[in-house]
């Protein structure tokens, strides 16, 4: 059973679309303060729960529990998701889980091939 934090909401961030969004803002000349996250907010329980289905283990051995649980002794917002009023620049969370499982997936693969020739 793990333990995830059910009532601070978050907005995950798949570092590779990051990337690919700094540099279209880049050559593209734009200037100023974005906010980059992959989009949709979700607490910790519920981001877990999203992996750990993408994964093929069972979600529910993830059990949600208050920030108090987990987080001692400063306090933390309950909502700190990052958003944007320029503009949407990267994918749904839910999408860029499924990208990092298939790129996951290539490289156990890429490495298996790797193994059984050598």
């Amino acid at each position: 059973v793990v333990h995830a934090c059910s009532r601070t909401f978050v907005s995950p961030t798949y570092v590779p679309d990051l990337a690919h969004a700094a540099l279209d803002l880049l050559i593209d000349g734009e200037r100023g303060i974005w906010h980059l996250a992959n989009e949709g907010a979700v607490t910790w329980c519920e981001f877990a729960r999203l992996v750990a289905r993408r994964a093929g283990a069972p979600a529910e051995a993830i059990e949600p529990c208050s920030w108090r649980e987990i987080w001692q002794p400063a306090i933390r917002p309950a909502y700190t998701v990052l958003g944007s009023a320029r503009g949407r620049l990267m994918r749904p969370l839910e999408a860029a889980v499924e990208a990092y499982a298939a790129e996951t997936a290539a490289v156990r693969a890429e490495q298996a091939v790797g193994c059984a020739s050598s």
